[in-house]
């Protein structure tokens, strides 16, 4: 489709594919947007819900960092991107809370937090998310964000590379410049198209896989099977994904652990990294740019100590998976915003804690 589409979109400066070899991204990773009272949102929540007692809890957690340090997170990752050659925000899933248990106000929420979430960058910076599990929570939610997306992200990757993109999970691909970008459904279970899509990007310069739940295994929680390929019906085919991340040395964008976390992989394919970013600023001491573990050997050290018994064992067989090809490793509980700067030499991520507007620190992916 082309230009003549592109510029009947607004502020079409957006929406030609650069021809230059470097761009910036402004990346968020779960944001959980909410507000106080619970009224606005969860006003028909069912409470016969048995988690009813935890999620009235996050609904008090997102209230309360929503009130001032999340929008001032968003501010200060607007302004970054207004002194760098940004062309787009990528936020990782988890937009909203959800739990709406009411369509039409579940479609609200996405469309606040859509406009709350932008307003702070330039006007028409094309805005890309990917599912999170938060981001159909409810009852008719699912059906109600499938909608949403596929009409949202089509517009907003139309405004970003001038090309229509038919944005149906669990995965779907766009080009930009001379980047293959993949996002997926991390709960797919059914890991081939994911795979199909990576190898056809055989002539991309860089190849990114964006994924709402991990494809790493990550430490430190109780679900580390609830991530891209981690269940039982992924055995087969999980081998096969990584294969093809390391063959196209890809980079992985995800979220969902509400960690800062950062993996590079190297094995007789070639090897691959993952970025975890976390933009849920729960507590204010959360914005720190120290690591809780940067060593490759306190790999799974947390769960390796908490856990006991089959859930113990399970760990390790599932930390065996990575563990062999990991060569750097870096987790912190830190919450914050980034910056993706992309060019021929070189992937790197920034790491802003809080509102910083000053990276504490920039890895190369």
């Amino acid at each position: 489709m082309g230009a003549a589409a592109c510029a009947a979109l607004p502020l079409r400066s957006f929406c030609k594919t650069p021809v230059a070899d470097r761009y910036s991204v402004a990346v968020l990773g779960d944001t959980h947007y909410d507000v106080e009272p619970e009224s606005v949102y969860h006003s028909h929540y069912d409470e016969s819900n048995k988690w009813a007692k935890v999620q009235h809890e996050e609904f008090r957690r997102n209230g309360e960092m929503w009130r001032e340090r999340c929008p001032r997170l968003v501010e200060a990752s607007g302004a970054v991107s207004k002194s760098r050659d940004t062309q787009f925000v990528l936020q990782m899933g988890d937009i909203i809370q959800g739990d709406c248990d009411d369509a039409p106000t579940h479609v609200r929420m996405l469309e606040d937090a859509v406009k709350s979430l932008r307003s702070p960058y330039p006007a028409g910076m094309p805005f890309l998310t990917v599912i999170g599990n938060h981001d159909f929570r409810g009852k008719g939610a699912r059906s109600a964000y499938m909608e949403f997306s596929e009409k949202f992200m089509a517009r907003e990757i139309l405004r970003l590379t001038g090309e229509e993109c038919a944005a149906r999970y669990p995965v779907y691909s766009f080009r930009f410049g001379p980047d293959l970008w993949v996002l997926c459904d991390f709960e797919t279970k059914n890991l081939q198209p994911i795979v199909d899509s990576i190898e056809s990007g055989v002539d991309a310069r860089h190849v990114f896989l964006v994924t709402h739940g991990p494809f790493t295994t990550p430490d430190g929680g109780g679900s580390f099977r609830w991530r891209l390929g981690g269940g039982r019906k992924c055995d087969a085919l999980r081998p096969k994904l990584y294969e093809a991340l390391s063959r196209r040395h890809a980079v992985v964008l995800s979220g969902h652990t509400h960690t800062t976390a950062y993996y590079r992989h190297e094995n007789r394919f070639g090897g691959f990294c993952e970025f975890t970013a976390n933009s849920v600023w729960a507590k204010p001491e959360l914005a720190t740019g120290k690591a809780i573990h940067s060593s490759v050997s306190d790999y799974g050290a947390m769960n390796l100590a908490r856990l006991a018994g089959d859930k113990l064992q399970d760990f390790k067989e599932s930390l065996d998976v990575f563990r062999h090809g990991l060569k750097d490793y870096f987790f912190s509980t830190a919450a914050g915003h980034y910056r993706l700067d992309v060019s021929d030499d070189a992937v790197q991520m920034s790491f802003y804690p809080g509102d910083e507007r000053t990276p504490a620190w920039a890895v190369r992916l």
